[in-house]
């Protein structure tokens, strides 16, 4: 066979405590999962008491070092010893995480921090919620009349204007003081920028703070980079920003260990941090924010309610700040109450206030002019504002506001404009809002106190049912050949127009939806979080969204009853698969067939049979992975399903090709093609076509072979399926080194590399770079072919592909008798015939003539 044509592309982190031989001890590994899934904090608490007693510290000399750390770090909350002590005690139910990790941090210093508050989260089962970010590469909307902070800016500015080496600048300061209007406002005033990245780290926000890892895997994608493991995320961040002007705003961080991970450190960024603590980090520059001055204060009345207003009664207007600590939010709410009844004196407003402080017995200024404000509002505001605190997402548009208040759309919007106006909502981009987190924090309260729990279930059971329909009225567009695998539309609402329409809904809402289906799990409504998981599954696999993936499939399959934790647990089981950890997607398959045989339910027995056969197919073990195909044409035949029989003939198609059965392929691809057009299923089209493809290369049919390439890629393009793509595009590469056209097969060939590193596609990277090895070869460079297929060869080794490392052991023997060392490419090439000959390929007799040739 030639050369070229050989190949085809195929169709909670756990916490141990690891004692290293020396250094720090780390958290890594994996340790075996109790009932729940995670590992509980009793056990964790243990390991904590564990790390204690293997660093030979004290209970009084790790008190005394946290104490030191803390106060070096400008945090004000020092703990007792007390409280220090419990934290190592047994019988915990509840951690605090900042000090779990100055625990670490005391023990073993910084390095182990990160991987520590991970740990916890997932023991927490808050991993999920710190997994779900919302990356955004646009400024949020300056203030139309920004105010005051002369003093800060005239510091500030020159930091981020006609600099080349790369900035950092921290704001800090109590809540409500303006930190975030500051940094947005400073980096509208930035010049010539090309890339923004800007992110609510969430850090005192009543969900979880956002992990670091799962933030620069978003910054990544926002960046067109996939595919870079956490250990290298933080590094691929400054190389896909280098020689770009860059301002990544950072709002809202916990701690230095969240925001020390984003920060790129390449020549023309600009970070903006804003965190309510002082925070350590590397040659930032550093502001403390204080409240308005006296004359700021003024400022800002005047501006928002109008200087005649003021000037007819400065005193009081000044005791009105002087009442709220003259923290801008605080004013600014006071401000829109002002503005909102004209009909009272600012003298009422000031005895309002000091009546409120006085009976609520607030200490808070913020929370002061929130409750003046909230309490003043027409009932219909009121509840509105209570009820956008159930929101679990990032931000929301009019329509997830209306179902949550249950009003009509056009009487939401003019509330939701009374409370933007009122300076209770923020505007990050036109028709959408979000809640400043204190506001929020004030608003659950209100509701706790003056709501129903009954009022705020139906609420959220409302919001989950919206977009639930939503969602699947935009997949009935996206993928429209797939209505069996989702619950029947009930919204009246319109479809998105086209597919390009329904993926740029479903890109807008994505966060939103996971959050929901999140949330939808742990309030108990199963069956909200497993119609979500199915209906999303399709979409989150195409666009690679696999982090997102794999929490909601996750959250859908703990909650739900038998058969919907089966579905659950398939599109689990291929985020799995696609992120090459077969282990695990073995797992979930199993269990999700056994489900579903025993639950009569045809479909998703398909499905399963067909995944797990998948999976059994890259671990080499193919009489399983051929048995599991047959029985999946056989059910699918009893059902007369077309698309389910298509389906599963593809995955016979590689499986035969694989073993060297070429013409049974042909026919059975030729089946699986008149199906599909039928359907109307283009992406498995696509892939079949690919397939074919690879067919008449084995066939030896190369100009045939180039054409349905080269088709798959327009499907594949059409369809924005770009693991399809990547794929076709190794197929054309092969294509063009058997025509001998050895320069396009290279450009397609890095191209489909490219692609693969990107979506985080494991198998196609090593396919990629086997071919392009190969190429190479033919081309006269053996140097860079041996590089290629040893490279090949660790990911293959890595994610457990038998068949592409007995490949690149075949492909760097090549590489190494044309180097002139035919003994080490003996040694390869006996390794590729042990493993094509426990497969049972047909490769095993080239290798073998090969290796005869080399030893004569």
């Amino acid at each position: 066979m030639n050369a070229c044509t050989s190949g085809k592309p195929g169709g909670m982190l756990y916490a141990p405590l690891d004692r290293p031989r020396g250094g720090h001890a780390s958290m890594s590994g994996s340790a075996q999962p109790g009932p729940d899934g995670i590992i509980g904090l009793t056990e964790f608490g243990g390991r904590l008491r564990e790390l204690r007693v293997w660093s030979g510290v004290s209970y009084r000399e790790l008190h005394r070092r946290i104490v030191r750390s803390r106060t070096a770090r400008g945090v004000a909350e020092v703990p007792a010893y007390d409280t220090v002590y419990r934290c190592l005690q047994p019988g915990r139910s509840r951690l605090d995480v900042e000090l779990v990790v100055d625990v670490v941090r005391a023990l073993t210093g910084d390095a182990d921090v990160l991987a520590w508050r991970q740990a916890y989260q997932l023991v927490c089962g808050a991993a999920s919620d710190a997994a779900v970010v919302n990356v955004t590469d646009r400024l949020p909307d300056d203030l139309e009349a920004f105010t005051g902070r002369a003093d800060a800016l005239a510091r500030l500015r020159p930091w981020v204007n006609g600099r080349s080496e790369p900035v950092v600048i921290a704001v800090d300061g109590m809540a409500g003081v303006g930190k975030t209007r500051l940094i947005v406002h400073l980096a509208h005033l930035m010049d010539g920028v090309d890339q923004v990245l800007a992110v609510n780290l969430r850090g005192f926000d009543p969900r979880q703070p956002a992990e670091p890892g799962a933030v620069l895997e978003a910054f990544l994608r926002v960046l067109g980079v996939r595919g870079a493991p956490p250990s290298a995320r933080t590094a691929r961040l400054s190389e896909a920003l280098t020689g770009k002007r860059s301002v990544i705003l950072l709002d809202n961080a916990a701690s230095a260990d969240q925001v020390v991970p984003l920060l790129p450190a390449v020549p023309g960024s600009v970070v903006l941090v804003t965190s309510r603590r002082k925070l350590e980090l590397p040659d930032a520059v550093r502001l403390q924010l204080g409240a308005f001055t006296p004359a700021e204060s003024d400022e800002l009345l005047r501006k928002s309610i109008g200087s005649a207003r003021v000037s007819a009664d400065p005193a009081t207007a000044e005791r009105i700040a002087v009442q709220v600590g003259q923290l801008p939010l605080a004013l600014a709410l006071v401000a829109g109450r002002i503005g909102a009844t004209p009909t009272w004196s600012l003298s009422d407003h000031l005895e309002r206030l000091v009546e409120r402080g006085r009976t609520l017995s607030l200490d808070d200024a913020v929370e002061i002019a929130l409750a003046q404000s909230d309490s003043s509002l027409p009932a219909a505001h009121r509840t509105l504002l209570r009820m956008l605190a159930l929101h679990p997402g990032a931000d929301f548009d009019t329509a997830a506001a209306a179902v949550l208040a249950d009003a009509s759309a056009a009487e939401t919007s003019e509330l939701l404009g009374d409370l933007l106006a009122g300076s209770l909502l923020q505007q990050r981009s036109p028709g959408r809002f979000e809640m400043h987190d204190l506001v929020r924090v004030y608003a659950a309260k209100r509701g706790s106190d003056e709501d129903p729990a009954s009022a705020r279930r139906a609420a959220f059971t409302r919001l989950a049912d919206h977009y639930r329909a939503m969602a699947a009225l935009a997949m009935s567009v996206y993928a429209p050949y797939e209505a069996d695998w989702r619950p029947p539309e009930t919204s009246a609402a319109k479809a998105p127009t086209d597919r390009d329409a329904a993926l740029a809904w479903l890109e807008t809402e994505r966060v939103n939806l996971v959050a929901c289906g999140l949330s939808a799990a742990e309030q108990g409504l199963a069956s909200h979080a497993a119609d979500l998981s199915s209906i999303l599954y399709r979409y989150l696999d195409d666009a690679g969204h696999y982090a997102d993936g794999e929490v909601l499939h996750a959250a859908a399959a703990q909650v739900s009853p038998r058969a919907a934790r089966g579905r659950a647990l398939s599109s689990l089981g291929v985020v799995y698969w696609r992120l090459g950890r077969f282990g695990e997607a073995r797992e979930v398959y199993a269990e999700a067939l056994s489900i579903a045989s025993a639950g009569g339910d045809h479909r998703e027995h398909i499905r399963a049979l067909i995944n797990l056969g998948l999976v059994l197919e890259r671990v080499g073990a193919y009489s399983e992975a051929y048995s599991n195909y047959q029985q999946s044409l056989e059910i699918a035949s009893s059902i007369d399903s077309h698309l389910a029989t298509a389906q599963a003939l593809h995955n016979v198609v590689h499986l035969a090709e694989r073993l060297g059965r070429y013409d049974e392929a042909y026919e059975r691809v030729q089946e699986c093609l008149a199906m599909l057009r039928e359907t109307g299923d283009r992406v498995t089209e696509g892939r079949a076509l690919n397939s074919r493809a690879g067919v008449n290369l084995s066939l030896g049919r190369h100009d045939q072979a180039r054409a349905d390439a080269e088709a798959a890629i327009t499907i594949a393009r059409e369809t924005a399926n770009r693991t399809g793509e990547a794929y076709a595009l190794v197929t054309l590469g092969r294509a063009f080194c058997a025509l001998g056209a050895l320069e396009p097969a290279r450009a397609r060939l890095e191209l489909a590399l490219t692609i693969a590193v990107e979506v985080d596609n494991r198998d196609a990277e090593a396919l990629a770079l086997n071919e392009s090895g190969t190429v190479a070869c033919t081309a006269g460079s053996p140097a860079i072919a041996l590089d290629r297929h040893r490279a090949a060869l660790a990911i293959s080794t890595e994610v457990g592909d038998p068949y592409e490392q007995a490949r690149s052991h075949q492909g760097c023997a090549r590489a190494l008798v044309l180097l002139g060392d035919p003994g080490t490419a003996q040694t390869e090439l006996r390794r590729a015939l042990t493993i094509f000959d426990r497969l049972k390929t047909p490769e095993a007799n080239a290798v073998a003539s090969q290796l005869a040739a080399l030893s004569a």
